[in-house]
């Protein structure tokens, strides 16, 4: 959410916003517990499945115009069930503003349902059996995002075996703020297709090769691995390393606004960094997403050769 969407949504439902948190450079966190913190407060000013159609288009319509073609949200099932919205009502929101995009400017999307780590296993289960109680067409996968520092990795393998025994894909935030050998781990204890950041498996070679051997790509987010101060600057960061090991690559924002980052600002980081077009990364997440294959081909279509990206 963009500060005119979350001051539309605080008067609109009465939510009220600490002074000065909109105007303020990434809304004003100071580290990664105080990030957590004001996401937390600013997204408790949606309410209603209107508020969530209203802030996926609005997020959409975004993307689509720096050239976007397609986006995987997360978002934790039991989040908005606190005001009453039901989890189904969640999906048709979602749904309504996939189908408004995709009409209006030609960007698909697709869902990933999550648990979030800092609040513990129970949660978790929670929400896996949510999630699997109401399948749509547009939810897609299942994932663990938060604090990875809280509980063992271990204590989330029931929700994901849930999430998994009714076909929704896997990924895990893992190697973000802990070491390399946490990303095997998770992938083992999960069953991930994906690992959330992962970046730093650049610490080990004995992860890079597995992660290389297995095929198994990772969602980076430069701009949100600088601003949490994982890396003192781009120069510094492992997306080089991770992909001159053979590792997949996915780029993700993880959370937008928090990071002043768009789709876009991620891509030219990441070739400045790589020294390569996005050619390469466009295909591996086409091969990344967990949409179907029917459009996969069909966003591969999109990137023919010889077309810049």
């Amino acid at each position: 959410m963009r500060p005119p969407k979350i001051a539309e949504l605080a008067a609109r439902n009465g939510v009220a916003v600490p002074a000065g948190t909109l105007q303020a450079r990434g809304y004003g966190w100071r580290d990664f517990t105080s990030f957590l913190e004001t996401y937390d407060r600013l997204t408790s000013v949606i309410l209603t499945a209107r508020d969530l159609e209203e802030v996926a288009y609005d997020y959409l319509r975004g993307s689509a115009l720096i050239g976007a073609t397609y986006v995987e949200f997360m978002l934790s099932p039991p989040d908005l069930m606190r005001t009453g919205v039901p989890f189904e009502d969640q999906l048709f929101a979602i749904s309504a503003a996939r189908d408004q995009a995709f009409e209006l400017h030609g960007i698909d999307c697709r869902m990933i349902a999550t648990a979030v780590r800092h609040l513990g296993p129970d949660p978790a289960l929670n929400a896996a059996r949510i999630a699997v109680a109401r399948r749509n067409e547009i939810l897609v996968g299942f994932g663990l995002t938060g604090d990875e520092r809280k509980f063992a990795v271990g204590e989330f393998a029931e929700a994901f075996r849930i999430a998994r025994s009714e076909g929704l894909l896997a990924t895990a935030h893992a190697g973000e703020h802990l070491g390399a050998d946490t990303v095997v781990e998770a992938i083992e204890k999960l069953g991930l297709s994906r690992v959330g950041h992962g970046v730093r498996a650049a610490e080990s070679e004995a992860v890079l090769k597995q992660l290389a051997d297995t095929r198994i790509p990772l969602e980076v987010c430069l701009s949100s691995n600088l601003a949490l101060g994982l890396y003192h600057s781009l120069a510094d960061h492992p997306i080089r390393r991770l992909r001159e090991a053979g590792c997949l690559i996915a780029l993700g924002t993880d959370d937008p606004p928090f990071f002043e980052t768009n789709i876009g600002g991620e891509y030219s980081r990441a070739i400045e960094a790589l020294r390569e077009t996005g050619r390469a990364i466009t295909y591996d997440a086409i091969g990344a997403a967990f949409c179907d294959d029917a459009t996969k081909a069909r966003l591969r279509s999109m990137y023919p050769p010889n077309t810049p990206v």
